[in-house]
């Protein structure tokens, strides 16, 4: 017979099916696990059942700022019914999606900090290390500097490297914490970094047979790390890396366009940059521009284009001063001040 914790038992089930990847079976229990809840008022699982279909196969397939609303609705639900453990869930995986979507970099700086204290509070240490990782991501685009006479800078560099190594034995929680530091890294221009902590990351998903593919943002970065890499030795290593990476991004088009269709465009303009194919890679970085837009990816328009600015300063074309201006406008859009100005000062204006 049908109860309340159906929809629970549903929404599981379509978790279940998102992991061998039955898209379609998993968006049909997915909708009947909502549809249940609705209908039984089973409000004591709405945490639970968000958590799982809203950070599952919503954001897989559609867009991730229509999800983000729903996972802050099952935090608060799960605050005020005492459900903590799923409604710090669907707290995390709200900032996790803004962080990729680019949303506000300032809001969601205080909004993080804000629950991370409640955390604390509740003494809910995984989610504390998984919230501390994102927010030290958050707080080095907005304020991190490399400089050695700076305090703050030092002392996020220092915490971040404890909690990477300490969250070693959590593979969840170290591929999360991984991702969120390459991310920025990659941002920075700092590839050796990215490059060593995303093969470490590699290594752990092969011991644990697991991954964290984050919507195919994951996949995304790891190409240009790849690509990054490449432009500096081993092309060889390193372009069929990207390659492999690329493909995997190509996968989440087919159910996800409003999050990956930037993502490929750009990917695609950076292989064949790589591989001296510029007529074609032009085209493709002002799609990858155009198509971050249109899906409000100002994070991800924002890295297209530098990279754009970077492909016409290596071929001596002045319209590199027009891309890097636009992708200063677009990471101060972003709230990534610190990246901004890094890129004022690494960039011919």
């Amino acid at each position: 017979g049908i109860c309340d914790e159906s929809c629970t038992a549903l929404a599981d089930c379509s978790y279940l099916l998102l992991q061998s990847m039955d898209i379609d079976g998993s968006k049909r229990l997915a909708e009947l696990a909502l549809l249940l809840l609705e209908k039984l008022q089973a409000k004591k699982y709405l945490p639970r059942v968000y958590a799982v279909i809203y950070a599952g196969i919503f954001s897989w397939c559609y867009h991730l700022k229509l999800s983000d609303k729903l996972l802050w609705q099952g935090y608060q639900d799960g605050m005020l019914i005492g459900d903590i453990e799923f409604a710090f869930v669907n707290a995390i995986s709200s900032f996790q999606n803004r962080f990729l979507y680019g949303a506000q970099l300032t809001l969601l700086e205080k909004d993080i900090e804000l629950c991370r204290k409640r955390m604390v509070e509740n003494g809910q240490a995984p989610h504390i290390a998984i919230c501390s990782a994102l927010q030290h991501a958050v707080s080095k685009l907005v304020y991190f500097t490399r400089d050695p006479l700076s305090k703050t800078g030092n002392i996020i560099h220092e915490k971040e490297a404890s909690e990477l190594s300490l969250a070693r034995n959590n593979f969840m929680l170290y591929a999360s914490a991984c991702i969120h530091f390459c991310i920025v890294e990659y941002i920075f221009g700092n590839y050796d970094s990215a490059a060593n902590k995303t093969q470490e990351r590699w290594i752990m998903e092969k011991e644990y047979s697991r991954t964290s593919k984050y919507y195919g943002s994951t996949d995304f970065y790891d190409c240009l790390i790849c690509v990054a890499m490449a432009r500096k030795s081993e092309k060889e290593k390193w372009v069929p890396l990207a390659k492999s990476a690329r493909s995997k991004v190509k996968e989440f088009v087919k159910f996800g366009e409003s999050n990956c269709a930037h993502k490929c465009f750009l990917l695609q303009a950076e292989i064949l940059d790589v591989e001296g194919n510029v007529e074609d890679a032009s085209s493709c970085y002002d799609a990858a521009i155009d198509a971050a837009e249109k899906s409000g990816f100002v994070n991800e328009q924002a890295i297209a284009s530098e990279r754009a600015g970077d492909f016409y300063l290596r071929h001596g074309d002045t319209r590199s001063f027009h891309y890097y201006n636009k992708a200063r406008d677009l990471y101060h859009q972003w709230g990534a001040l610190a990246k901004a100005d890094h890129l004022y000062k690494s960039t011919p204006s």
